[in-house]
């Protein structure tokens, strides 16, 4: 297997600085502020590579405030790290990566500069790549460390990614590129997600067989019937060899009159932390203490997020990172 799970040692953190105003709207100052509080946490375990415009160089560096960081300079559509930036393998015992093309969720026009990061940020570290001519963004998919790939019909078969492969042909080229051995599919992601319902608000490895899933007892909730339906999939494909841990989703969060799409599955491995988005409701608390008890020996860090959470996604989202090999 080439993949490398996330909770495994990681060399740097990328990460890019929020410059979508049509995205972002009235919470865009706020979103910056949100991501100059999640370099600075994760800043303490390992170095952070900050990606942005020339003309946002200067504000980055008075926001963050952070001489540990690496800023670099780089023309941006957006700030979806997770999705823009290569996917990282093994291979060899060398670090590679394979950079796969972005075409803005097929939904956004303003997208030509990101799709180019994923290149610039290989060439940036000096290592070997890849250039895929399908789509993938790096949240649409999971894996761990038992050679199995996670992912959704919903985004990877969606015709606006114009990949124009089916489902055979799809398991073909991912077993290929990543030398895995399954692939799990889920049918769709959480309702209104802009992306067409990325995995990594649904499900999360964390080693030791055990795997985070996205839950609501509520059924007056519009993602429960999903929910209980991918909790029956991912039951029935492992026939009960692993734990699955039910995290609960929040309850809705209304920001500016939008109604969010949150997950607490969207959050970031360090060395000594788990840093999660905050909601402002009850499950924080509920979320924190489960935690707590499935990560003993790591710092449980909250930060409030839902500024990014507006822009269209969260921690998982704004970050990649590069593992140590």
């Amino acid at each position: 297997m080439k993949l490398i799970p996330e909770w495994l040692p990681h060399k740097f953190c990328c990460i890019a600085w929020p410059c979508n105003r049509e995205l972002y709207g009235n919470v865009l100052s706020e979103a910056k502020i949100e991501i100059a509080n999640l370099i600075n946490e994760i800043s303490s375990d390992e170095k952070v590579l900050l990606f942005c415009n020339p003309s946002d160089l200067m504000e980055c560096r008075k926001i963050v405030g952070n001489s540990e960081v690496d800023f670099i300079e780089v023309p941006l559509d957006d700030s979806w790290m997770r999705d823009i930036a290569p996917i990282f393998i093994k291979n060899l015992n060398q670090l590679e990566s394979i950079c796969f093309e972005f075409n803005g969720y097929g939904k956004y026009s303003n997208y030509s500069k990101d799709n180019e990061i994923a290149n610039f940020i290989s060439k940036k570290l000096n290592i070997n790549y890849l250039s895929s001519s399908f789509v993938l963004e790096g949240g649409a998919i999971t894996y761990d460390d038992e050679e199995n790939l996670f992912t959704t019909e919903s985004v990877l078969l969606n015709k606006n990614r114009d990949n124009n492969l089916s489902k055979i042909q799809y398991e073909k080229e991912l077993i290929k590129l990543f030398d895995i051995k399954n692939i799990v599919w889920l049918p769709e992601g959480l309702v209104g997600d802009d992306t067409d319902g990325h995995i990594d608000n649904l499900l999360c490895p964390i080693g030791n067989k055990k795997y985070l899933l996205a839950s609501t007892d509520n059924k007056e909730d519009v993602n429960y019937h999903i929910l209980k339906k991918n909790s029956l999939i991912i039951k029935d494909h492992f026939i009960d060899r692993v734990e699955i841990i039910d995290v609960p989703i929040p309850d809705p969060i209304i920001l500016e009159d939008k109604k969010l799409v949150s997950s607490y599955i969207n959050f970031y491995f360090t060395e000594n932390k788990i840093i999660l988005p905050k909601f402002m409701v009850y499950q924080d608390a509920i979320v924190r203490e489960l935690f707590s008890s499935l990560f003993p020996n790591k710092s449980i860090i909250m930060l409030d997020t839902r500024s990014i959470n507006y822009g269209g996604g969260n921690i998982h989202c704004v970050t990649m990172n590069v593992p140590k090999v």
